[in-house]
């Protein structure tokens, strides 16, 4: 059987230690295949050598991966909103599709067909800039399925879908590897529901990667299955609880669509707030209207006053986001000089009092302080982009997907770093994830966003909506 050859791998990023050391594979063509590792273990520095992008833009290598002649790779990054140069789904494949020379009469077939395919033709008209992260995952996906590649390379490419749409788009590439015989391989902390997926597994640990048995991808899938939890026990705010913001009569709308009905509720102050919903529905906007980076109807005070009348020095120095995409938060080249403006600017004593070497160390990092950022793992900027927002300790923090591509244990680090600095300095958080493994010592209220409404969730067990 024809297979992705990597034969004595040696690979690292400029002034680091090996990412990967002396790597030896054999990836059968036309099987599903899962990379599963922690944080800046290596698993996106192979697809990128895979996919010839290494170490052509940075980076020292020695070794071989030998790609079977003829084999079109197609590639999603964690942060699909990079790879869009067009300004909807439908011209963004129309795009792709001209640049491969397909036929003109055949380019809007195909376009359509694989907008269909991840369930997106309504939205084919839609500006990509109003599209939420899950469904912008999806036209990334939709775009390597329309380039009809052999090889499809998937970093993290549910790290910001709900579980619906998780098991859908499973489900899909499931069949596109039983119909086609694709080569998928996808990058993956979150391995729960891959039982029905995965052939073939390899493991990265300490710049090393293997194959692993039959038997421990077994055990390996059915621990994630069991591990993974989607329930919260939380209470509905109570009557005298210290209300730091207030929505009245608020709602949003996207292209005359209503995405949230008019409503008002109260955001506590000081407390954790976790924010659910489908993919699509709304939440990453509701931050962005607090964040007066979105038009909403009705009204939002801080503390009693109209954000609108507020001057947005004033604002932004009380009121921060963390972005989805962990691309739009960093203002400098390396991850000490990003930390040191931090310390410089920020507010949260508790962490501007430590070094950037410890700042690093509490969440799981060596001192990577010299490391250019985007030469990171996705995992590992999103750390550093929480870390650096965490620092600025502004009164409200708002948090859009913040634990998207983090394993077990940096999601645990990240959590305790979280706590620690709510006892030394207390913060009003407003958390969206669809990642709710282990959240529950830390989440003080869970708000839904369900069918348009935007409600408190409280009393028993309460089955998240994801």
């Amino acid at each position: 059987m024809e297979s992705i050859a990597i034969q004595h791998l040696t690979f690292s990023y400029k002034g680091d230690q090996p990412i990967l050391n002396d790597v030896s594979l054999e990836l059968p063509l036309h099987t599903s295949i899962i990379f599963s590792g922690p944080v800046g273990s290596g698993k996106t520095t192979l697809l990128k050598l895979i996919a010839g992008l290494l170490p052509k833009y940075g980076g020292n290598c020695s070794g071989k991966v030998i790609i079977p002649h003829g084999q079109r790779i197609g590639m999603l990054f964690q942060d699909p909103a990079m790879q869009f140069t067009m300004d909807t789904p439908q011209h963004e494949l129309e795009f792709t599709l001209e640049n491969l020379q397909i036929p003109h009469e055949e380019i809007n077939k195909q376009a359509r067909d694989a907008l269909a395919f991840v369930g997106l033709e309504k939205l084919s008209q839609q500006k990509l800039t109003t599209l939420s992260g899950g469904q912008l995952q999806r036209v990334a996906l939709a775009i390597t399925i329309a380039m009809k590649a052999e090889i499809i390379l998937l970093d993290e490419p549910f790290s910001s879908i709900d579980e619906a749409n998780r098991l859908f788009l499973l489900q899909k590439l499931t069949q596109l590897q039983n119909e086609n015989g694709t080569t998928i391989i996808i990058s993956e902390h979150d391995l729960h529901n891959y039982q029905n997926f995965s052939q073939l597994v390899v493991q990265f640990h300490d710049s090393k990667a293997t194959l692993l048995s039959p038997q421990n991808i077994l055990t390996l899938l059915e621990n994630a299955n069991h591990q993974h939890s989607s329930k919260l026990i939380t209470k509905i705010p109570p009557l005298t609880a210290n209300i730091v913001m207030k929505l009245k009569d608020y709602a949003i709308s996207r292209n005359q669509t209503s995405l949230i009905k008019p409503t008002s509720l109260n955001i506590i102050q000081n407390k954790v707030t976790l924010l659910t919903g489908a993919s699509g529905a709304g939440k990453s906007t509701l931050l962005k209207s607090i964040a007066k980076l979105t038009p909403y109807q009705g009204e939002i005070t801080y503390k009693d006053q109209n954000i609108q009348k507020i001057f947005p020095g004033k604002y932004y120095s009380k009121v921060g986001l963390i972005f989805q995409e962990t691309n739009q938060q960093f203002l400098n080249v390396t991850v000490g000089e990003e930390l040191m403006l931090s310390i410089k600017n920020g507010h949260n004593p508790f962490l501007t009092s430590k070094t950037a070497k410890e700042l690093l160390a509490m969440v799981g990092l060596p001192d990577i302080s010299q490391r250019i950022i985007y030469s990171l793992s996705g995992g590992q900027r999103k750390l550093i982009q929480n870390l650096v927002m965490l620092i600025m300790g502004q009164e409200i923090l708002l948090m859009d997907e913040p634990f998207a591509g983090l394993d077990h244990k940096s999601l645990q680090k990240l959590l305790t770093l979280i706590e620690q600095s709510k006892q030394h300095f207390p913060q009003t958080l407003l958390i969206v994830s669809h990642q709710l493994d282990h959240l529950a010592s830390v989440v003080d209220y869970h708000l839904s966003l369900t069918n348009q409404q935007l409600s408190y969730q409280g009393g028993p067990q309460n089955e998240s909506q994801h």
